[in-house]
């Protein structure tokens, strides 16, 4: 009994010492000032396209990001990277949201494989980028299927999204849900592929998309799962074409926002890096410039 009681004040302290690593500790942010941050990730659907401007803040500014309102912003088909007469001016319509509205039924930004420039106006300062719009997979239908209980999954009807990648290599998307008229976003919900597969790489081509892409469409709750439909769910799917920098960029974003509780062994948090340059310094900003190719579909539960 004498010889335990080391071990046992031992064990306390170790306990003690724990307790007290749990003292929150502030460290410096080294945030210098506010810098531009760009969203712009448009589409060649004849509808409003919008861009968004908002400042960078400090890592420990408790509210929404501070929006720009007092930019000029442009977009212009581009060939060479030298613009051309199609341009297509995006208006201030606040907080921070810059849109451009078809002037005709059917208008829209452009086509697959046009080249396209951004520009940027703020003050003094000019900021640019130039991406290409590559194609979309094909959609074919939306299902609806009843599935049993099973690890992780309630039993229930969910959706099944069935499409197809177009021969030939290089194909990246973002699929995007809306849940009864509600787009969703939650970062579990952040749905790529890249030739109907997850990432490059895998010498698939020309295939449907694999089974846990279809079936990411579903909306899911605050844990990752699942959640089985009800009678007048709708939804609608959109697959919107990627550059290989716009899905490297959206990957990144991705492993960042499941990147876990911030422990000892996660990565570090990061700025991921984008597209869009200070034309004097060429330095990058934050954010990132796409034009993608659009295929939509959509079907309600009866």
């Amino acid at each position: 009994m004498i010889k335990s009681i080391p071990r046992l004040l031992l064990f306390s302290f170790l306990t003690l010492a724990l307790y007290n690593c749990e003292d929150p500790v502030t460290l410096e942010s080294r945030f210098e000032g506010p810098e531009l941050v760009v969203e712009a990730w448009l589409t060649n659907i004849s509808e409003p396209q919008t861009i968004l401007l908002t400042e960078t803040q400090d890592y420990y500014a408790n509210r929404l990001p501070t929006p720009v309102t007092d930019a000029q912003v442009i977009v212009c088909q581009t060939v060479n990277r030298q613009p051309t007469a199609n341009c297509f001016i995006f208006d201030h319509q606040g907080e921070g949201q810059y849109v451009w509205e078809p002037a005709t039924a059917g208008q829209a930004l452009g086509e697959v494989d046009m080249e396209f420039g951004l520009g940027i106006q703020r003050g003094e300062k000019q900021y640019a980028s130039i991406t290409m719009m590559k194609r979309t997979a094909t959609i074919d239908s939306i299902s609806f299927q009843l599935e049993e209980e099973s690890f992780g999954l309630d039993a229930g009807l969910y959706a099944q999204l069935y499409a197809r990648d177009p021969v030939g290599t290089g194909d990246a998307y973002l699929i995007r849900t809306t849940f009864n008229d509600t787009l969703l976003l939650n970062p579990s919900e952040l749905n790529l592929a890249y030739d109907a597969t997850f990432s490059p790489g895998t010498e698939t081509d020309g295939i449907a998309f694999i089974a846990p892409i279809r079936f990411s469409i579903n909306k899911q709750n605050e844990d990752g799962g699942f959640v089985p439909l009800e009678s007048e769910d709708h939804l609608a799917v959109e697959i919107i074409s990627l550059s290989d920098e716009a899905y490297l960029f959206l990957r990144i974003v991705q492993e960042q926002i499941n990147n876990g509780g911030s422990g000892l062994f996660d990565l570090p948090v990061a700025n991921t890096p984008g597209n869009i340059f200070e034309l004097e310094t060429q330095e990058p900003i934050l954010g990132f410039f796409n034009v993608g190719a659009s295929a939509r579909a959509e079907r309600t539960v009866e």
